[in-house]
């Protein structure tokens, strides 16, 4: 049986005989990854907060494409510098994150989209 060669989703290194479910190399990566999320977390947070609590201004300031030019800035420089590597968490895994952290309120339209897989 050949053994699957996984790659770091961070640095792109060969991970020889990496177990299911591991996507870095090592901590360094793992830490650069998260550290890269927290920053970029943190500059979406304002905006986000004020697209829902201030809707209406936040609609006639454009916020929500803000966001999305925010978002699609990060997407290129991730191409640039991490090409091919994913530099998001999939959906599903991101829900189930905040599920196991009690960061989400469970309730039927939560538990909804989980079954719908979004």
């Amino acid at each position: 049986m050949c053994k699957r060669v996984r790659e770091c989703i961070e640095c792109g290194a060969a991970m020889e005989g990496a177990r299911e479910g591991q996507e870095f190399c090592g901590r360094a990566c793992r830490q650069d990854f998260n550290n890269r999320r927290l920053q970029r977390g943190a500059d979406m947070y304002d905006l986000f907060r004020a697209l829902r609590r201030e809707r209406t201004t936040a609609k006639e300031m454009n916020i929500w494409t803000m966001m999305c030019r925010l978002e699609h800035k990060w997407q290129q420089e991730d191409e640039r510098q991490r090409p091919n590597r994913r530099s998001y968490m999939p959906p599903k895994k991101a829900l189930e994150n905040l599920l196991d952290k009690g960061s989400l309120p469970r309730g039927e339209v939560l538990a909804h989209a989980m079954r719908a897989g979004r």
